[in-house]
Formats: C-alpha cells, structure tokens, sequence
C-alpha cells in the first residue's frame, strides 16, 4: 500500500479514532503508525475535520424550518405515502444547505487551500508550540539528511546565504497527498526564517524559474520560485528587505 493509498483510505476515518479497530483501515493506520510523514498528515487531517464537525454542530436550524417544509408539502399535494418520503427529503435538503452556506460563509476555508497555505498554517503552529520539529539539529545539512532518509522533499542546493544560517529544527507534512518540508533557521536579524519545498510536479500552478515571486499574506512575507524538480518558497516576519537580501546572489 502507498502512502497515497493510505491517505485516500484514511482520509474517511472518523476523527474521534472510532473506526481505530475497524478491520477497514487496520492497514492503513499500521503504515501512518511506521511513517512519519503519513502520521502528520492524519494529525492534521483529524484536527481539520474535529473544526468542521465543531463547526456544523455550532450552527442552529432556521427557525422557519418546520414552516418551509410544511408548505412545501401543501404546494406539492402528494399521495399520503409521497408526502412522507418528500418532507424527509426536504428537511435534509434545507438543514444541509443551510448548514453549509453558513460553513463557506463565516468559515475560514473559502477556497481549497495551496501548499503556500499549508506551510504557513503549519508554521504558526510550530512558532506558537502547538506541534514540534520532526528533527532537531543547529547543523542544516542534518536536517537536509534527515528528509532524504524520510523520503521527504529536500533541494539538492539551498540558496547560499540560507545555507550558511544556523538552523533549528524541521518539519514534513502532507498537503493533498503530497508531501511538505519546512526547515526553520535563526536569521540574521533575530527573526526566524524558514524554508518550505515540495515537487514542482505536483504542483497545478508551480512558481516560475528565473527569479523569486515576493507576496505578503497574514502577516508572513514569502519568495517562492522553483529549482530543478522543486517548488521553494522562503518565509519570514522580517522587513522584505531582509528577504531580499538573502536572495540577493543568484539562486540559478
């Protein structure tokens, strides 16, 4: 079984770990238990769809419900036995759209997410101490082994004046299936710098060679560009100039 095969598989497990000694997914749990990037992406995937349940549950019925699916069973005038089957039918209609018009709505999942988005969530939850590093090491070449071994997206070559920081710990994840790495370093102005990196070809819309895509968005600032067979993208809360300053020297 892939990991791929496990995630699709896993991906329908309640999130209570009710299904945990469901024949169903024995294989598939065993597999995330002995893989560590497997084993992110179900944690993630179990908060993800505790915020939903949550969230639904939050959301009352319309007050008018009764009174909507009453008249709708007069304007249609069924057979006794129709009118039964038709008002069930109604009343999951209305309460499923009304809960998800309310979900897509005030939800904070208006689109599906990027991998940018994925990294950034991830990355507030390391700096916050919500999750922990994969692996440790103030060596980055330590870390960069560490992915290898893990079978985890790494770039042959970092750009140099990353390279040269001292790093702290890092950290995988799966977004869509696909496997996230993210290196965090101790930049030269105090703040924090990290380094996401996943297969350019998994990818629908990979950032361009040649020059990095500079963005802000919640309060991070990112370079993204592409390398050979990876997508990279720098993040930081430092000025963009110190962003700039890092990609200075040719990264191609």
């Amino acid at each position: 079984m892939t990991n791929k095969e496990a995630s699709f598989l896993l991906g329908a497990c309640r999130p209570n770990g009710a299904d945990s000694s469901d024949p169903e997914f024995s294989e598939a749990l065993a597999q995330a238990r002995l893989d560590p990037v497997l084993l992110a992406w179900l944690d993630d995937q179990r908060r993800f769809d505790s915020a939903i349940a949550a969230r639904l549950q939050s959301i009352p019925a319309p007050p008018d419900l009764r009174s909507r699916i009453l008249t709708g069973g007069r304007i249609s005038r069924p057979t006794p036995w129709f009118t039964r089957v038709r008002l069930l039918a109604i009343a999951a209609m209305v309460s499923l759209f009304a809960g998800l018009t309310a979900w897509f709505t005030t939800g904070p999942w208006v689109r599906q997410p990027q991998w940018e988005d994925q990294a950034l969530a991830t990355l507030s939850e390391l700096v916050s101490g919500k999750i922990s590093f994969d692996a440790r090491s103030p060596n980055v070449t330590d870390l960069q082994n560490w992915l290898r071994a893990n079978h985890a997206p790494v770039a042959g070559a970092l750009p140099a004046s990353v390279q040269r920081l001292a790093s702290l710990g890092c950290k995988t994840i799966i977004w869509n299936g696909h496997p996230i790495s993210i290196i965090c370093f101790h930049g030269p102005g105090g703040e924090m710098i990290h380094l996401a990196m996943t297969d350019r070809s998994d990818l629908s819309n990979p950032p361009p060679e040649g020059a990095p895509l500079y963005a802000e968005r919640d309060g991070w600032r990112t370079a993204a560009w592409s390398q050979g067979n990876m997508a990279m993208m720098l993040i930081t809360k430092a000025p963009e100039s110190q962003l700039r300053a890092l990609l200075a020297v040719s990264l191609f």
